[in-house]
């Protein structure tokens, strides 16, 4: 049975001594993160782009088979720029970032200076122009990362259909994905999302990615701060070789 995967990560590098438990479940180390690339390889994945995953979803490419992954970074940080995207280029790897628009340049404001959650520079417009030219793909966090079931009407659509305008317009490029923050949603959500010509859209809940899955609420598998050999990946290949035996 052919099935993707897409695997979700925020920051790439080591969390702040003060960094609170909450907090430092968001960094995978560079040197760990690193290794967990190569491990795609070498445990027979093909690193494919968002919109592989979703065309593969839909039946869309019939020539797409076998472990397929997608990479995707939510809330643009600077250290995707510092840390990962060296990385990814060493490999030849596509990705996905999504970008909480309101705030590119400035600081992750949404946490409110929560207990144990440390500020972080998010990517600017220049540096996310030059990632684009490098070939990562940008999709929408949002304009400002709220809980979307918590807001309605204007400000809603404003979250959603105004942040892909504004990053369409200051990178110059179509903006196709759009991932719900704190993987908050219903269907009033749905509904906004659709409108707003997104082709897709990721959330928070944990699993593989098959054919006729629903493509506004893709499924992702996340990565730890100190996972060297991925979990979610070991125990689905351990799941899919009992399955094909």
């Amino acid at each position: 049975m052919n099935w993707g995967i897409i695997l979700v990560y925020h920051s790439i590098g080591s969390p702040p001594r003060n960094a609170g438990m909450r907090s430092r479940g968001l960094y995978v180390k560079t040197g760990v993160f690193s290794f967990q690339m190569w491990y795609l390889r070498a445990a027979g994945f093909r690193v494919v782009s968002l919109k592989e995953i979703v065309d593969f979803a839909c039946g869309a490419q019939k020539n797409l088979s076998g472990r397929l992954a997608a990479l995707t970074f939510d809330d643009g940080y600077m250290d995707f720029y510092e840390n990962a995207f060296p990385v990814l280029k060493r490999h030849g790897y596509p990705s996905t970032v999504f970008l909480v628009s309101g705030l590119a340049g400035r600081f992750n404001f949404w946490d409110g200076g929560e207990k144990g959650c440390a500020e972080h520079r998010l990517l600017d417009w220049q540096k996310a122009a030059e990632l684009s030219a490098g070939g990562v793909t940008f999709g929408s966090h949002t304009k400002t990362h709220p809980h979307l079931t918590r807001i309605a009407g204007s400000r809603l659509k404003e979250e959603i259909l105004g942040s892909r305008q504004e990053v369409e317009d200051k990178l110059g490029m179509r903006v196709d994905f759009f991932c719900y923050p704190y993987g908050d949603y219903n269907e009033e959500v749905l509904r906004e999302v659709k409108e707003a010509g997104f082709i897709g859209a990721t959330t928070t809940r944990r699993g593989l990615v098959c054919m006729g899955d629903d493509l506004f609420e893709l499924k992702r598998m996340g990565a730890g701060l100190r996972t060297w050999l991925l979990p979610s990946m070991r125990g689905i290949l351990a799941n899919n070789a009992a399955q094909s035996g």
